[in-house]
């Protein structure tokens, strides 16, 4: 079609998913789990997020009209950001109704915290060390302050560059763990330096960057030295608060972090993990030289169902109280590495406040997603009041835990075929083996690459697939899971059971798990075939557009997730940046107008210029790459680079002919244990649509990273026979600008939206209401409440509108008696 014949397409009709975008908290808890007034605390600095000496201030704000602009089509992805109309006829009824987003000032007040809980903190450490010591260990503490003082707050390089170094001196770090060993058992005396932190920035709670050791790079503020004294045995022993379980009462500040590590330009560094069977005890330590063991607290300094972070040695512990018992576990999430501490603890479990994974008290191990690693558990006693801590300093070290799995049996007549390559695949296959399935185990995925961390793409474009691996292929190779690449399916013969591909070989199977993800969508205009037109879906895609965009204009359409994390990465480095879509602002259909605009506003101040209120007509060309992207209204934006960021697909064309059930917008209803109406034949992932229980066992289509995580694994047990079906709640996150909105559980439909906080720090949280109840949650600078939200919807209670209204934490005081055991 030439220039002059080409038209503006409008999809209204088609289905348009929504993704979320997880978010922070302003909240309540830190250091320790207790509550605490968010806006009576400053971070480490002494400043705010904004960089001044001011605690948050949730100034009042207008409150005004807004249309809720809901899709209840289940799709929750990128498809929110659709193109000339790309919403369901009832999508665009909804956005008719207009409803209030309130905006609530909250007066020091309105926030019920818990003053003692600061008091609480002050907890007083173990008084194990001699005079002579201490004088050592200020005067290496002092050394280690100044050059952190010297040296500044680390920036995302900063941080690649440490790891890089700790990395590269593992031996040297073993020998220096025996000397100090040594000198313990001469002296007597407790370690407790932390000489190896220097990490450090304003936000203790910042986020290392992603896939790098979870030893020591997680911004934290540098420790004072021990100055504890010795008491009586008889006496109640009172441990010192350090400056840094101070500064880690502070949840506003650990968003800004998590931003910095998942925008991470550097080159992660690949854990060194623990292997650990399940009938391993916690106690068990065969090497006492790599033992270490102290008193980290008093039996009064913890309440019932709070938590604590303490030193031992040279790292950290997390001590969880429940009833009279104390578990002690690793103290950051094998995910990203978040401080546990910084999130929530509910019925047995602790979740990460950043992307919401969640671990066992008892045993460690990691029951909810993301991620793919369990946590250490530690042996606790606790004997005159006195709580003592006996732990591995190899696995204080490096605290990822990898559950033992079995061998495959060989030849087997059980063979478990996985198509797809994303974290539902790994997730599954990971199961199958932790849990005994001897069988066959083959991944079969289209890709060149193996399995590997995808929301890296739009965030740090420039990272290769092998350093993003979610797996090594050693990894695969030692746990017998057969990795097959550049195999895309291409049909399924359930009554056979063998799946056909297009290279033409064919994979039987005893159990067919399908999780193919979704595909880019391609807009049905001119010019799309034209050099330097993207679709971002495989890390060379992204390396592609990285290097293209450097100096160049570069046009994105979409205001999405995908366009408008990629609109954050390339702000920096391309000449210009426009982002084009119908709606009004950005994450418009998923967050409202006034969450979308604190957005947009974040990206103008860096360069974004956006198109609103049109669609993208052609792409026009000259040599047979794009120069221009000409828009419904006729605007002629330069392009040197496009994006389409317009949603995703499912990527199911294959099995039309299967016999197995499919919507007509391509999606597989499964049931809650991700099987389909065939036998032996499961769907997980962003592919399928799944009773979710938190709105009634409604089937929705939710496409986050955390929820494949569980599918996976629920796949997994239902091949196994197990009847565990699928309960977890939804969290996601995006990220921009060093900033982080987290979401939790499921918003299409909502009728109202009630913000609390400053949009402008910005520090807020937004409550999405459908009647009289809360269906979702989005915030920014406000943990833990997204990851003590989502504890309260996965236990089934709901949180009132009534309860949000004029307050931001009205539903705490019924989520604290939760964590009291009877």
């Amino acid at each position: 079609m030439g220039k002059g014949q080409s038209k503006s397409y409008d999809f209204t009709g088609e289905s348009v998913k929504k993704r979320s975008g997880s978010k922070k908290t302003n909240g309540v808890e830190a250091r320790t789990s207790k509550n605490i007034d968010p806006d009576s605390i400053n971070s480490p600095s002494g400043k705010s997020e904004n960089g001044d000496n001011t605690p948050i201030n949730r100034t009042s704000l207008p409150v005004t009209k807004e249309e809720p602009a809901n899709d209840n089509s289940a799709n929750a992805q990128d498809n929110s950001s659709v193109v000339n109309g790309e919403q369901n006829t009832t999508t665009t009824k909804k956005s008719e109704e207009s409803s209030e987003t309130h905006i609530i000032d909250d007066s020091e007040d309105s926030v019920k915290a818990n003053d003692t809980s600061v008091e609480n903190s002050d907890t007083s450490k173990t008084v194990n060390s001699e005079e002579t010591t201490l004088k050592v260990e200020e005067q290496v503490e002092e050394k280690s302050e100044l050059e952190t003082l010297e040296k500044g707050p680390l920036e995302e390089e900063d941080l690649d560059k440490e790891v890089q170094i700790q990395a590269e001196e593992p031996q040297k770090e073993a020998e220096d763990l025996k000397e100090n060993q040594k000198e313990a058992e001469e002296s007597e005396v407790k370690d407790t330096e932390e000489e190896e932190r220097e990490g450090c920035s304003e936000d203790t709670n910042e986020e290392p960057p992603p896939e790098e050791p979870t030893t020591s790079l997680d911004n934290r503020e540098e420790e004072p030295a021990d100055t504890t004294q010795e008491v009586p045995q008889d006496t109640t022993e009172e441990l010192t608060t350090t400056e840094e379980n101070k500064d880690n009462s502070q949840p506003d500040n650990t968003e800004e972090t998590e931003d910095q590590e998942e925008s991470d330009k550097g080159e992660p560094v690949q854990i060194v993990t623990v292997s650990v069977g399940l009938e391993q005890e916690e106690d068990t330590v065969e090497d006492m030289a790599d033992t270490v063991s102290a008193v980290v607290c008093n039996e009064s300094d913890l309440k019932d169902g709070e938590m604590k972070e303490f030193d031992l040695g040279d790292g950290k512990v997390l001590v969880v109280r429940e009833g009279s018992e104390f578990h002690a576990l690793g103290s950051e999430c094998t995910h990203y590495g978040a401080q546990l501490v910084n999130g929530s603890y509910c019925n047995g479990r602790v979740r990460c406040p950043w992307h919401g994974a969640c671990f066992s008290v008892k045993t460690g191990d990691i029951e909810d997603f993301p991620g793919l690693d369990s946590i250490p558990k530690f042996k606790v006693e606790v004997v005159d009041g006195r709580v003592k801590v006996t732990a591995a300093k190899s696995a204080l070290a490096n605290p990822k835990v990898q559950r033992r799995m079995c061998e495959a049996a060989k030849p087997s007549d059980k063979k478990v075929l996985i198509i797809g390559g994303g974290p539902s695949s790994v997730t599954c296959a990971e199961t199958l083996r932790q849990e005994g399935f001897t069988g066959e185990i083959t991944i079969a995925t289209q890709e060149n690459n193996i399995p590997y961390d995808r929301p890296k793409l739009s965030k740090a474009m420039d990272l290769t697939a092998d350093k993003i691996a979610l797996r090594s292929a050693d990894f695969y190779s030692k746990a017998d899971i057969n990795i097959l690449k550049q195999k895309q399916a291409t049909a399924v013969d359930t009554s056979c059971k063998t799946v056909s591909f297009k290279d033409g070989s064919t994979e039987s199977y005893t159990s067919l798990v399908i999780a193919t993800g979704g595909r880019p969508r391609v807009l049905p205009i001119p010019g799309t075939d034209l050099e330097n037109v993207y679709q971002l879906r495989t890390p060379e895609d992204a390396n592609q557009i990285a290097e293209k965009a450097a100096g160049k204009n570069v046009v994105i359409i979409g205001s999405s997730f995908i366009g408008m994390e990629v609109a954050s990465a390339l702000a920096g480095t391309a000449a210009t940046v426009s982002v084009v879509d119908i709606i009004k602002v950005p994450f418009h259909l998923v967050l409202g107008e006034k969450v979308g605009s604190v957005l947009q506003k974040m990206h103008e101040d860096n360069g974004v210029k956006f198109y609103f209120e049109r669609g993208i007509k052609e792409f026009v060309g000259s040599d047979g790459k794009v120069t221009e992207a000409v828009l419904s209204d006729d605007t002629k934006l330069p392009a040197d680079v496009c994006i389409m960021g317009v949603g995703v697909v499912p990527a199911t064309d294959f099995i039309k002919d299967s016999g197995i059930e499919m919507t007509d917008r391509g999606f597989i209803p499964v049931n809650k244990m991700m099987q389909t109406n065939q036998q032996d034949v499961y769907a997980t992932g962003d592919i399928v649509e799944f009773p979710l229980f938190s709105v009634g066992d409604q089937k929705v289509n939710v496409q986050h990273w955390q929820m494949a995580h569980a599918h996976g694994k629920t796949a997994a047990l239902g091949i196994l026979g197990r009847d565990e079906q699928i309960r977890s709640v939804p969290f996601f996150w995006t990220v921009q600008y060093k900033k982080s909105i987290r979401y939790t559980d499921y918003g299409p439909g909502y009728d109202d939206i009630i913000v609390h906080g400053d949009l402008d720090a910005p520090k807020f949280i937004a409550y999405y209401t459908k009647g009289d109840e809360v269906v979702a949650a989005a915030s920014l600078n406000f943990d833990p409440f997204v990851s003590r939200i989502a504890d309260m919807m996965l236990i089934g209670e709901k949180i009132l509108k009534s309860e949000v209204q004029s307050s931001a934490d009205g539903w705490l005081s019924r989520f604290e008696k939760l964590l009291v055991k009877d």
